[in-house]
């Protein structure tokens, strides 16, 4: 029983990795010649520039994917961003995001009279709302009605941890209700960002975002996320995992027998296969029936645009992230990967982003770069010596996938089933939550869901 993946971001190496360790015989094609998807990397001015994700909200995905492949921790080290950010505000109050929920609860102190009791809050209902994530992901794909009641019967969901995300559908509601602290409100808020989305629209649970920050912490891998990429690339090809690399796929068949990935030079055929690419250009591929539907009802979420620089010396403020908020318009979110990990630079050389979120398919304005240095400028953040090497990236489509709304029912993507074929899918397009993690997870899932990797559901 042969498997194929199409794909080689984080979703489609996690599902490969985890279709391979249960014994399966796996190709996985990648239109690209290397893996990584999203993640990639310049190599400019002697330092490595991540151009895709800057940090990993959730470890537990890809610590299970190790444990699935006989992995050592070691092969995908991580560095544990403390403090995780520093917050800031327009009328000069700041704290320091603390790698741990006590002393975070010291630093949001002077954000008002009941900012700690509001952090206690904020961990109680965070608790209920990752509860509710992880039965997400034990009792597996959301397809309908019947899995709805699959997901919340049967045990372990308390009524306590249901009722606060049913009376409050959005974040904005529940904060509003929860959060007495315009600050602590408006910080949590801009959570709903880490999914292409703003506070009013996105669901509830996405609180559970912050809380596995500030209670797992922010991690960052080793030389970055395109590195973390091709470790988990060759880790792939030492269990066996076929690469065809540089291979563009042209279309989809399907049978409930069989898949098969249509290329320029070959067709590769396999009992069941991963889609690990957006659901739309599944549905393309599949042909017009197949999850028309699906593809239909979508509409794509935010995007972003990050301008970075490569800088001879250090900030007045050297911290991996911040958050810069002002009194309207989007918040500046900052990255300086080289404090945590300097060997992406040489001595004495920084790498800086800046980042904002901005609607899909937005056109980059010929002088954002300036805009933004002048911004994280304003902010002490910027090194004091020549640039080496900069650049701006985004816009266009949205890097998060498509939109999910408000409500505990609707904050299901769509299925990452395709009904009646041996066809799991993968992704941002079709798994909620943030980045490189919840697209391992995805993948994981996916495995799980074809019976090739009953150990993915376990992990």
């Amino acid at each position: 029983m042969s498997a194929l993946v199409v794909g080689g971001g984080f979703a489609g190496l996690a599902a490969a990795i985890a279709l391979r360790a249960s014994g399966v015989p796996v190709t996985l094609v990648e239109h690209q010649s290397d893996v990584g998807g999203k993640a990639r990397a310049l190599r400019t001015a002697g330092a490595t520039v991540d151009v895709g994700p800057t940090i990993l909200v959730d470890p537990a995905p890809l610590r299970a994917l190790l444990w699935l492949a006989g992995a050592d921790a070691d092969e995908a080290p991580l560095e544990r961003v403390d403090p995780v950010a520093l917050v800031t505000f327009s009328n000069g109050t700041a704290f320091h995001w603390a790698a741990t929920p006590d002393a975070t609860a010291e630093a949001v102190a002077d954000l008002g009279p009941h900012a700690r009791d509001d952090w206690a809050r904020f961990l109680d209902v965070g608790a209920r709302a990752a509860r509710l994530a992880a039965r997400f992901v034990e009792r597996g794909d959301v397809a309908g009605p019947h899995d709805l009641w699959r997901l919340v019967a049967g045990g372990g969901v308390p009524v306590g941890d249901l009722v606060p995300f049913v009376r409050h559908p959005s974040l904005a509601a529940l904060l509003a209700a929860r959060i007495r602290t315009p600050a602590l409100r408006r910080w949590l808020g801009h959570f709903a960002r880490f999914v292409g989305l703003e506070a009013h629209t996105a669901p509830a649970v996405t609180l559970v975002i912050p809380y596995l920050v500030a209670t797992s912490g922010a991690w960052y891998p080793r030389g970055g996320f395109a590195a973390l990429a091709s470790r988990l690339g060759r880790l792939a090809e030492d269990r066996g995992v076929v690469m065809a690399l540089g291979t563009p796929v042209e279309r989809l068949e399907a049978t409930p027998a069989r898949v098969v990935a249509v290329t320029a030079g070959r067709r590769i055929v396999a009992a069941r296969g991963v889609s690990a690419v957006d659901v739309v250009t599944t549905a393309a591929w599949l042909g017009p029936e197949m999850l028309r539907r699906t593809a239909g009802r979508l509409t794509p979420a935010s995007s972003t645009v990050v301008a970075w620089w490569v800088v001879q010396g250090h900030a007045p403020i050297r911290t991996h992230h911040a958050f810069h908020f002002a009194d309207d318009g989007e918040p500046l979110y900052v990255a300086t990967p080289t404090v945590s990990d300097p060997t992406l630079a040489p001595p004495g050389v920084d790498i800086v982003y800046a980042l904002l979120h901005v609607p899909p398919g937005t056109t980059l304005p010929r002088r954002l770069g300036a805009l933004l240095r002048r911004r994280v400028e304003a902010h002490g953040q910027w090194p004091g010596g020549p640039v080496l090497a900069e650049g701006v990236e985004g816009g266009g489509p949205s890097c998060y996938g498509y939109r999910i709304g408000p409500g505990l029912f609707r904050s299901f993507r769509p299925s990452q089933r395709v009904p009646g074929l041996p066809l799991a899918m993968a992704g941002g397009s079709v798994f909620p939550g943030p980045g490189v993690a919840n697209a391992l997870r995805s993948g994981l899932r996916a495995a799980a869901l074809l019976g090739g990797a009953s150990r993915a559901e376990s992990a």
